[in-house]
């Protein structure tokens, strides 16, 4: 395992409709997304869930990993 940390990236999603969009924004994330190496952990904050008082969720590898 590699011990070379990746940068700390805070990236506001904006609007959901940017999923379906093809604009300089989306653009933007495609290349942003070739651009950075492939991490081996991505860590997620989100205030978009509802659940009875704060909670914290783990999964050892995403159901669409690879």
């Amino acid at each position: 395992m590699s011990l070379t940390r990746m940068p700390a990236l805070f990236l506001g999603h904006g609007s959901t409709m940017n999923v379906l969009d093809d604009n300089d924004y989306t653009h933007a994330w495609q290349r942003l997304g070739e651009a950075l190496p492939r991490p081996q952990a991505i860590v997620v904050v989100s205030a978009h869930r509802y659940t009875r008082g704060t909670g914290v969720t783990a999964m050892e590898r995403s159901q669409n990993s690879p």
